[in-house]
């Protein structure tokens, strides 16, 4: 279906409206969401400032405005359509909006102090052993056998480290591997998310170490499960529902059994399935209520399970992730915390297949943060789909400042479109590194000058 639009007059925006097109190119703006709901006057302050019009989703914007009432002239005394309360599941009746006092002020903060080559290669390593190491987990568990929680803190250090010396070489792995739905790669998964972002954030090491912990065990509980609800897990019963969401309970009577994991891993694993506005489980917690680390724990997890879904159709492409996400905001998830998560990840994660306005196709490899939507990519395919003979690394914000090219991201795809597999962009990374990422972005500033499309 045609996605319905209407023209109007930047002085004429109001709060509630989906701003879908602007009247020049999103890359030259700071917006982080190509297409976003306007939330408050400076929404618009920032809006008038730099458009003369914008176009607006009409079918989005009734989710927020009472669209009848929007006359042609678009008079500025519009009926806002107030959001229904939250049903608290614990009374029965409407509460306010849940109580919270945003995130904290950061702690410390890192640089990067490793290369992307020369961390991919401590992570590759890294990634196999620890993958090996969450499978056997989650064996011990459903045979009953005691978990070896050294391993387990060895594990979480050891990915900690790396993240803490270079996030987008992990990140870009896991995005490469994110077809394999086996439960414990799926929580290997989400621990190396949360800690990039924990890193963002500036926490504490020590609460890094926790996070990764936690997320490495907490899922270990749906080894009691039967196989058909984790098969199932999209489609289930309201009966079912109760039975899965058992698996909280599994993990914490596993690890209470050892009597040898730390409280902070413990709280984080039984709050991290509670949602902001009292829709998750067990305990039903609200806004505050959830402690920070457990509503990182919880928001990254969903982030996963939205991209990476079990019947892969059924995923969503980094992009409308983000934008799916972002329209959780003070629902599912603390409104600050999405924000933070989407700038910290970029508009195109690590990892995510694009088209460039060369017509070729890239891999996200690394994020540039200098501006978001110019970040490194590796070519893999040339303006014709076909394979390129020579892996191209382009440094896209570089190349847009030393030169009159403008290059940018026009599509994103999810990993196997074109034939593109794990193996193929491992090795071209890996060849590319090999000769070197300098020497490779001068030469090929030359190559794009004769390709982009303008």
């Amino acid at each position: 279906m045609a996605v319905q639009s209407k023209k109007i007059l930047a002085q004429n925006i109001m709060i509630g409206m989906y701003v879908s097109e602007l009247d020049r190119p999103w890359i030259e703006t700071d917006f982080l969401l190509e297409g976003f709901y306007v939330e408050n006057a400076n929404d618009i302050v920032r809006l008038q400032r730099l458009c003369a019009f914008v176009y607006i989703d009409i079918e989005l914007t009734k989710e927020r405005l009472n669209i009848n009432l929007i006359e042609p002239s678009l008079l500025t005394k519009i009926k806002i359509i107030a959001n229904t309360d939250v049903k608290d599941i614990r009374f029965g009746r409407p509460v306010p909006k849940p109580i919270s006092k945003g995130l904290p002020k950061a702690e410390t903060s890192y640089n990067k102090t490793s290369s992307f080559a020369s961390e991919f290669r401590t992570a590759n390593h890294l990634y196999k052993e620890i993958t090996k190491t969450a499978s056997q987990i989650f064996s011990d568990v459903s045979a009953g056998n005691e978990i070896n929680l050294t391993i387990v803190k060895r594990s979480a250090t050891a990915i900690v480290d790396s993240v803490v010396r270079n996030p987008d070489a992990f990140l870009w792995l896991t995005r490469l591997h994110e077809k394999d739905t086996h439960t414990h790669a799926r929580s290997l998964r989400t621990s190396i998310w949360a800690i990039a972002f924990a890193r963002y954030l500036g926490l504490e090491k020590a609460k890094l170490n926790n996070l990764s912990s936690a997320l490495l065990l907490c899922n270990i509980g749906k080894a009691k499960l039967p196989i058909e609800l984790l098969e199932n897990e999209d489609d289930l019963s309201k009966d079912e529902q109760l039975e899965y969401q058992q698996h909280v309970d599994h993990t914490l009577d596993a690890l209470k059994i050892m009597g040898r994991t730390p409280q902070a891993i413990i709280t984080i694993i039984r709050a991290h399935c509670e949602r902001f506005d009292g829709s998750g489980y067990p305990m039903q917690l609200m806004g505050d209520e959830i402690p920070l680390l457990a509503q990182i724990a919880g928001m990254v997890s969903y982030y996963e399970e939205i991209t990476n879904r079990r019947n892969h159709d059924d995923s969503l492409d980094p992009t409308r992730a983000v934008e799916h996400l972002y329209h959780l905001r003070d629902k599912k998830f603390m409104s600050e915390l999405v924000q933070e998560f989407i700038c910290s990840i970029g508009i195109y994660p690590v990892g995510s297949i694009v088209e460039l306005n060369s017509q070729e196709v890239a891999i996200i490899v690394e994020q540039n943060n200098k501006n978001q939507l110019l970040p490194k990519v590796l070519i893999l395919r040339d303006d014709k789909r076909d394979p390129v003979s020579i892996f191209k690394l382009l440094d896209l914000y570089e190349i847009n400042e030393s030169s009159e090219i403008t290059p940018k991201i026009i599509n994103t795809y999810p990993l196997g479109t074109f034939g593109i597999d794990v193996e193929e962009v491992t090795k071209g990374l890996e060849r590319v590194t090999n000769i070197g990422a300098e020497r490779t972005q001068k030469w090929n500033v030359k190559s794009l000058l004769k390709k982009v499309v303008s």
